[in-house]
């Protein structure tokens, strides 16, 4: 806003500058015995005209001067707001990723924690299976050698006892 009313400065004073060159620049060329008074006539005519338009002229810069004020009390009050509330969001948007990286951070930890975790006990059930393998076998074993002792007992044990000897003397 404030460039527009820069921009519209300068060029009321552009064209006031040029109205004046231009009524000397005429004045001087007219300039006759005959026509004098003619011309005196149509020069007070025409700065009157030019009169008028620089009174316009001045209430269009008054009247740009009061628009830019009046834009820059209702607009900047609203700017700044925003960019305020602008400021308040990114600042949030920034903990809260700060948070997520940091929450993320610890799930990591955590789902590393567990992974670990799982690993042992995938390995400690291993080996439970392992040794209760082992202990199949060997219940296998010796359900298999205690059959064989039972099989060897039947053996060496007859089917009538010997009657006992009497000690000898």
């Amino acid at each position: 806003m404030v460039v527009f009313l820069g921009l519209a400065r300068r060029a009321v004073t552009e064209l006031e500058r040029c109205a004046n060159t231009g009524l000397d620049a005429l004045v001087t060329l007219t300039r006759g015995p005959d026509r004098t008074a003619e011309l005196m006539e149509r020069l007070q005519r025409l700065e009157d005209v030019l009169a008028g338009q620089a009174a316009g002229l001045t209430d269009v810069r008054h009247r740009l001067d009061a628009l830019v004020d009046q834009l820059n009390e209702q607009l900047l009050p609203g700017i700044d707001e925003r960019m305020d509330e602008t400021e308040r969001d990114l600042a949030r948007l920034a903990t809260g990723l700060m948070r997520g990286d940091r929450d993320a951070d610890r799930r990591e930890t955590r789902l590393c924690a567990a992974e670990q975790r799982l690993t042992d006990l995938r390995e400690r059930v291993g080996r439970t299976e392992q040794r209760a393998s082992l202990w199949r076998d060997l219940q296998a074993t010796l359900a298999g050698l205690a059959e064989e002792v039972d099989r060897l007992h039947a053996r060496l044990t007859p089917a009538d006892p010997l009657p006992e000897r009497e000690p000898l003397s």
